[in-house]
């Protein structure tokens, strides 16, 4: 079968909103592999590269299936609380009765500070009851919600599993809101009540305004209030803490009524995959002994706007790659290990196809790319790099599977792109902890690139293409160089792991459950990847992607 009419299907990739984790490497404007527009391009130019191999029965062993439950897809429900008011009211389960309210949003109160990012500590003025604990400290935070009793450790987004897994929680607009750009949070506290108001808070990133209310009574009672609200995707309600178990509900329907656990609704304004949530659950049954995690799911559920498929970094040790020092496993479920999610979305368009270059250079943004050399450091990318985690048209990669090209000198100062996206590199794999820096020959970019034929006006952020001839200067560049600009990596080759750890997960609901087909799929790509991947390192590197 043609590989264009498959691939023109990864165009249908759905937009969504990624939240705050991290910015997925890969997510955006982008011009490398994750554009659907350059993967139909690359494929056409290619051929028939990376057909599928013939389904073996042991290739469906290997694929964790998460089914979701209403706690990982996230289904069109458009915000309907704007001007409303609820109260909650214990109920005889141990969680809370939901009741129309005709409250309305408070004067402003004293301002709180949260211009630092986190949260504040505010002594109530009464001891609350809920979920059968009493409070005396709230923290209130500028993405619209408060925790009881502790404080939450910062970032990790605004996810349901966050919401559940977290401390104690009141939310009336769990979401990525910015105070610091504008609008107020402030507090009104006496004897009958705690009243913590948000008032005209911009969405981040947005233009939108937001005003809403918490009230806390000594009688455990709770009163969410609504003005006007812009930002669309967002989770509300309340939460007891560390766990998963919610009831959810519509809470414009009157009377949601919660029987155990947190009584949540989760609006958003497409149907998208929380992530956040699949490691959650991910981790319910396995232990951590991933490095990196890779999600297919059985329809377009792209969480990150106009990409195909991206990488988030969970947590770097590694100096010297250009990425800073951080752990944010906690926030996606991980004791530990966890370095790195990747995103395939749809399985379906690889049904018949591998795609291992999509799925290489995804997991290469673990280290990837973002190199410099001393007299590049001050511009945004640099001679090397094209956009962000990706190599400029104009660096000979030996046809990288993170960008770049195969360039060769066919005469003096006209160069012609010949191949692409057939490995990693030598410095790719310098950077991965595959070679050691006197282990990575000279290579070199070109400068002043000019005369390009096709003429089409080719840039550094261009995606790989080749038969393309252009003239320039040719700049040699040595490894000693990147080490100058960017400092040893460490651990390095000698240190550093050669095998790597994946997991893969194939995400199923009612309108794509996992069909033998997809699964086979899955279990397909999983297999031949580690052969794909020892020999696109040269036999340096190794990645196992049995489940134990």
């Amino acid at each position: 079968m043609s590989l264009l009419p498959i691939l023109a299907l990864l165009g249908l990739a759905a937009a969504a909103s990624a939240g705050e984790i991290r910015a997925p490497q890969c997510a955006g404007e982008s011009v490398g592999w994750e554009s659907p527009v350059v993967l139909r391009q690359y494929w056409a130019r290619r051929g028939n590269l990376g057909a599928a191999s013939p389904t073996q029965s042991r290739a469906q062993q290997g694929v964790a299936v998460l089914q979701d439950q209403g706690d990982l897809v996230a289904t069109r429900n458009l915000f309907d609380l704007e001007r409303r008011n609820l109260r909650f009211v214990p109920n005889a389960t141990g969680s809370y009765q939901g009741l129309p309210g005709t409250g309305v949003l408070g004067p402003t109160g004293t301002p709180i500070d949260l211009s630092a990012g986190g949260p504040q500590e505010l002594e109530l003025p009464f001891s609350f009851p809920f979920f059968g604990t009493r409070h005396r400290q709230v923290f209130i935070y500028g993405n619209g919600h408060l925790t009881l009793g502790e404080a939450e450790s910062p970032g990790g987004g605004w996810s349901l599993a966050r919401f559940l897994a977290g401390p104690p929680r009141v939310a009336p607009l769990f979401t990525d809101l910015d105070p610091s750009r504008g609008g107020s949070v402030s507090a009104r506290m006496s004897a009958e009540a705690a009243v913590f108001l948000w008032r005209d808070v911009p969405g981040g990133g947005q233009i939108n305004r937001n005003s809403f209310q918490v009230m806390l009574l000594p009688n455990g009672e709770i009163e969410l209030t609504w003005g006007e609200v812009g930002s669309g995707n967002a989770v509300v309600g309340l939460s007891p803490g560390r766990g998963l178990e919610f009831t959810a509900a519509d809470f414009s329907s009157g009377q949601p009524s919660g029987a155990r656990g947190a009584l949540v609704e989760r609006f958003s304004e497409r149907e998208e995959l929380d992530l956040v949530s699949t490691l959650h659950r991910f981790y319910r049954d396995q232990s951590d002994a991933y490095d990196q995690v890779v999600v297919y799911t059985g329809r377009p559920l792209n969480p990150s706007p106009g990409s195909l498929a991206f990488e988030i970094n969970v947590r770097n040790e590694v100096a010297g790659i250009g990425l800073p020092v951080f752990d944010a496993t906690a926030e996606w479920g991980s004791p530990g290990r966890l370095s790195s999610i990747v995103f395939m979305d749809s399985v379906d368009p690889y049904l018949e196809v591998d795609g291992f270059e999509v799925l290489a250079h995804e997991a290469g943004h673990r280290w990837l790319a973002n190199a410099r050399t001393p007299a590049n450091s001050g511009s945004p990318h640099g001679v090397l790099q094209g956009s962000g985690g990706h190599w400029s048209f104009f660096l000979d990669t030996d046809a990288s599977v993170m960008g770049g090209n195969d360039i060769v000198e066919r005469s003096p100062g006209r160069f012609e792109t010949v191949d692409i996206a057939r490995r990693y590199s030598p410095l790719d794999q310098y950077l991965m902890g595959l070679r050691l820096p006197e282990e990575v020959p000279p290579f070199f970019y070109v400068e002043g690139a000019d005369d390009f034929r096709p003429n089409r006006g080719y840039k550094p952020s261009s995606g790989s293409e080749p038969g393309v001839t252009f003239t320039g200067v040719r700049r040699e560049v040595r490894i000693q160089e990147v080490v100058a600009a960017m400092g040893a990596r460490l651990p390095d080759a000698s240190r550093s792991p050669r095998v790597f750890r994946q997991a893969y997960i194939l995400i199923a609901d009612a309108k794509a459950p996992a069909t033998p087909a997809r699964l086979a799929a899955v279990a397909r790509i999983r297999a031949g990847f580690e052969a794909y991947f020892r020999e696109a390192t040269d036999g340096r590197g190794a990645v196992v992607t049995t489940l134990p």
